[in-house]
């Protein structure tokens, strides 16, 4: 088993197995972890091991700041939508539907925006 360390290195060269982004999303690295979310995106890879963490990962929409206005549960919110997959889309419109009209707008912003091709 590959460390983190070395996973996310794979990740930033693109040789790491789809299998193991599962893994990286489970990692204590918010960085390692938003890493594996923009690989999945980029992949269009999803499960519903993936569904089901992100799931998770979209409870964190406040003091987990990432990037510019967004914090880490928008990421993973944004995450689901963009992902080719009927449980994905399905678990992304029953998180979205709950959020506050503000984190609606940075949801919507961060896919409009394609800030996870940064």
């Amino acid at each position: 088993m590959a460390s983190i360390a070395e996973l996310a290195e794979e990740i930033k060269t693109d040789k790491i197995k789809n299998e193991d982004l599962i893994v990286c999303l489970e990692a204590r690295n918010l960085r390692v972890v938003a890493m594996a979310m923009f690989k999945l995106i980029e992949r269009n890879y999803c499960n519903i091991s993936i569904v089901d963490r992100l799931s998770e990962l979209g409870e964190l929409l406040t003091d987990n700041k990432f990037i510019g206005p967004w914090q880490f549960g928008h990421v993973a919110i944004a995450t689901l939508s963009l992902l080719e997959n009927e449980d994905a889309k399905i678990k992304f419109n029953e998180l979205f539907e709950r959020l506050s009209d503000n984190d609606k707008y940075l949801v919507d912003n961060f896919i409009k925006l394609e800030s996870y091709k940064i």
